[in-house]
């Protein structure tokens, strides 16, 4: 089952065409994995202690319909796949139950170097993975 969190599109978000700007989406997203790891326990302070922090290294985008002004929009974040290292999630955003973009994610946990360091157990739990 997905985590989701609830976003309200917001008129600062619009780009000239009235409708949420591309990237815009981006920062729903990563509002979402946020949420879902202060919802799982794992705060900033932890991955400052752990020497652990998570960065996106790729992005696979579909704008499926535009968003507009005042709408609820819901992001569904779901893992699909995890290594030592590095997982893929997969994120909607719906509106009314149709999904209107989706993206795949996939990060990378790096440590206090930049370099890539093998997940925290809080961050394997997390994804259900062990």
């Amino acid at each position: 089952m997905p985590h989701t969190c609830s976003i309200n599109v917001r008129g600062y978000e619009l780009d000239s065409f009235g409708h949420v700007n591309h990237a815009v989406y981006l920062n729903y997203l990563e509002h979402a994995r946020w949420q879902l790891l202060n919802e799982g326990g794992i705060t900033l302070a932890h991955l400052a202690e752990w020497k652990r922090w998570p960065v996106i290294a790729q992005i696979e985008a579909n704008y499926l319909k535009p968003a507009f002004m005042g709408e609820e929009l819901v992001v569904e974040t779901a893992p699909l796949d995890t290594s030592r290292a590095s997982f893929t999630l997969l994120q909607t955003i719906v509106r009314d139950g149709v999904p209107i973009f989706r993206a795949k994610i996939r990060a990378v946990t790096v440590n206090e170097k930049g370099r890539p360091a093998e997940m925290p157990e809080a961050f394997m739990q997390l994804w259900g993975t062990k």
